[in-house]
């Protein structure tokens, strides 16, 4: 069994999450359903077990986000360095006249980018005819709760009750 961060996880849990690894999200749902089904015996410490379980897989959840936002970072410096080695590369080639090079293991080339062609504004896009701007229109949700809250009805809008949520402290 694989040593976690906590160590009141049943094996009747650890298999759980190891089942609903190999499951798609519909199955995992009947699953866990399923699990939940057999809480008669042992409620409390079923429980237990399974808000255990829920904190391992927030923590494990944390720790690999944390560990991709370290790996994003560090992607993110390689592809500056490259984008800047690339710049400088391509400054050598147009200074010595350079179109194409052959090397042992690259061909290196100059060449026009492709898609479609570049505009360069002169103006703020306020500044545009109408004819050449886009607009667009959303719903101003604290303007409609603060009329709602005052009592006013709106045939367009209501207040509904809040959701719910489980919190394991």
């Amino acid at each position: 069994m694989t040593r976690t961060l906590f160590d009141h996880l049943s094996a009747e849990l650890l298999a759980l999450d190891t089942a609903l690894d190999d499951l798609d999200d519909s199955s995992q749902l009947e699953t866990i359903a399923a699990y939940l089904e057999t809480l008669t015996t042992d409620r409390d410490h079923k429980l237990d077990g399974y808000a255990t379980l829920i904190s391992e897989l927030d923590a494990r959840a944390t720790a690999r986000m944390t560990e991709a936002q370290r790996l994003t970072a560090l992607a993110r410096t390689d592809e500056n360095k490259a984008q800047r080695l690339k710049e400088r590369l391509k400054l050598f080639f147009e200074v010595h006249g350079l179109e194409r090079v052959n090397t042992a293991r690259y061909r290196l080339s100059i060449a026009k980018n492709g898609g479609k062609t570049p505009i360069f504004l002169s103006v703020e896009p306020e500044q545009l005819p109408p004819a050449y701007q886009r607009t667009r229109i959303e719903a101003d949700l604290e303007a409609i709760r603060t009329t709602l809250g005052t009592g006013e009805k709106l045939v367009f809008a209501q207040l509904i009750e809040r959701g719910t949520s489980l919190r394991i402290k």
